[in-house]
């Protein structure tokens, strides 16, 4: 059964700009690129009751999907939990869009003291109730905390689902501590898509209405930075592992073969099209 989804053109999230021009369909849904500073995101895109509505289905149900999320995503929570305990022993860390909690889970575990926010109800319930997290119910840049109450905030493929992602950066700079750490887990979908576009091949690979933006690391940097983030790194911080067996294999690939590129290059050069991770620390706001 069709779904009527509402529609609403929105000036670009990024800066502001009107103007843009189509670049992808996927039927009902559009990409686009401004013409401003050639951010990718979705214009005319579906309203923000429609994407909660949308939200509360978008998990898994059952006990074996939930722990295939949890092996897929456990390399990548390895790689990042690592990472961040570099730079931070212990301390207090916000999980923006958390799911079933499982990065919680693991960081838990080295000691931290942790906090989740989501909208997923199915998702909340399980993150409550069985793994016995704290769980902050609703969007985010709504929530009522207190300034500079965290050393790090991490999201892991949460902000190319934002209508507004500058106003969830700047959220999360209020809510850091000084010198705190960002950690953001994100896609890099386009490269992908040309590629493929360029062979014929069809597909669906923006993942529309989930995914509203597509971040490049150049545009992402520029937007933390403007918000008054410094020390800025990239990386490419392992790879998922999904069920099905060719998904699996091609990330494993790709994965390794983007990790062997970004230390043979002195770690100058990310490969297009693979996801990746931002590092930076809170610094003085401009």
């Amino acid at each position: 059964m069709d779904i009527k989804v509402e529609m609403r053109v929105v000036n670009c999230p990024l800066c502001g700009g009107r103007r843009s021009e189509p670049l992808y369909r996927e039927d009902p849904y559009q990409m686009v690129r401004c013409s401003n500073c050639q951010f990718i995101f979705a214009n005319p895109r579906p309203t923000l009751d429609f994407l909660y509505d949308h939200y509360q289905r978008y998990f898994p149900e059952g006990e074996e999907e939930r722990e295939a999320w949890r092996k897929m995503m456990k390399p990548v929570f390895n790689r990042a939990a690592q990472l961040i305990l570099k730079y931070r022993e212990r301390g207090r860390l916000l999980d923006v869009g958390t799911g079933f909690g499982f990065f919680l889970e693991e960081m838990r575990k080295r000691g931290w003291e942790v906090f989740g926010v989501e909208i997923s109800q199915k998702a909340i319930t399980y993150a409550r109730e069985v793994l016995g997290l704290t769980i902050y119910s609703g969007p985010f840049e709504t929530l009522s905390l207190r300034d500079e109450e965290f050393d790090v905030i991490s999201g892991f493929y949460v902000i190319e689902h934002l209508p507004e992602p500058m106003k969830f950066l700047r959220k999360c700079y209020t809510l850091l501590k000084p010198d705190g750490l960002l950690f953001l887990r994100y896609p890099h979908t386009t490269p992908i898509k040309t590629l493929l576009r360029f062979f014929g091949i069809e597909n669906r690979l923006y993942d529309l209405p989930s995914h509203l933006s597509d971040f490049s690391p150049k545009l992402l940097q520029g937007a933390v930075e403007r918000v008054g983030f410094h020390r800025v790194q990239h990386l490419i911080g392992g790879y998922t592992l999904p069920k099905p067996l060719g998904k699996r294999v091609a990330s494993i690939f790709f994965g390794s073969l983007s990790e062997g590129v970004f230390y043979l290059s002195g770690r100058h050069f990310l490969l297009p099209g693979v996801s990746k991770s931002l590092l930076a620390f809170k610094g003085e706001r401009p």
